[in-house]
């Protein structure tokens, strides 16, 4: 190999941007095969026991409000699953029967309709009695 050609591509005038193109090339690979808008997660009472047939809402966060933008039920094994998310900054709160509700929770993906499991189950707890 041509010695002048060797030193032109151990340069870092040509192999930093080759390298950044490849980052970049394979980020947006990564987004494609991940942007089906699946958010799963689970249901679990008080005692830590799975939860069936809470609903479990999925809110979009705006600039101002959050849009509600669907619900599931829980399975007999506690798990939930949308399969429509198109947002990247959303929030999860889950209900049974008016009584027990958890904490909402946010969710922050980095990009639109990412894939997504929660880490941590939705806990319910009891509703202050008025």
């Amino acid at each position: 190999m041509n010695s002048r050609f060797r030193t032109i591509l151990m340069s870092r005038f040509f192999f930093l941007p080759v390298l950044l193109l490849a980052v970049v090339f394979s980020w947006n690979i990564y987004i494609t095969m991940h942007n089906g808008g699946l958010v799963r997660g689970r249901v679990m009472g008080p005692d830590g026991a799975p939860v069936a047939g809470a609903t479990v809402r999925l809110m979009e966060q705006n600039f101002t409000t959050n849009s509600d933008r669907g619900q599931a039920l829980t399975q007999a094994d506690g798990s939930f699953e949308f399969v429509d998310n198109r947002s990247h900054n959303i929030q999860l709160r889950a209900e049974k029967n008016g009584f027990m509700r958890s904490e909402q929770r946010v969710v922050r993906l980095y990009f639109r309709a990412q894939n997504t499991t929660l880490d941590a189950p939705l806990v319910l707890q009891a509703l202050p009695s008025k």
